[in-house]
């Protein structure tokens, strides 16, 4: 973020330098969480969103057992890696450029959902690009790992 409260994008995309080992290294999501999230949300037939997808690791959770996803991956080296990842889920289609650049064209979703990539979206526009993506009654769900954090058992 900048002074100002803006994304800075070029900082954004600093990922795609290392795009390989990124999807080597960082943890993935659990396929609980995804179905917990799917039955809250429950968008029916409607398309879920994901807003900076990265190289998959929560595509595939969620595109597994439900809906099909737009993920909207603005570095087209981390782009690429999510095309492989999920090229064995024919519901998953891939688009370049930021949330805020997208247009719907008057397609709303169901869900949006985020994976440690909302800090990335312009705090100013959030809440009018959510409201814009969204179908009414939809969910957004924004999460992260939980990487440092002690567990219990």
């Amino acid at each position: 973020m900048t002074a100002w409260g803006q994304v800075d994008m070029a900082r954004s995309q600093v990922f795609g330098e290392v795009a390989e080992l990124y999807a080597a290294a960082r943890p993935g999501y659990a396929d609980a969480l995804a179905a917990e999230v799917l039955a809250y949300a429950d968008p029916g037939g409607r398309t879920a969103v994901e807003v900076g997808a990265g190289t998959g690791k929560a595509t595939v959770a969620f595109a597994a057992p439900g809906p099909s996803v737009v993920c909207i991956e603005p570095d087209p080296r981390m782009a690429r890696v999510l095309r492989r990842n999920t090229s064995r889920h024919p519901g998953v289609r891939v688009h370049g450029g930021s949330f805020a650049e997208r247009r719907p064209g008057g397609r709303r979703s169901g869900l949006l959902f985020a994976a440690a990539s909302w800090h990335w979206v312009d705090p100013v526009r959030r809440r009018d690009l959510v409201r814009d993506a969204l179908a009414p009654g939809g969910a957004v769900a924004l999460f992260w790992n939980p990487q440092g954090c002690a567990t219990s058992g």
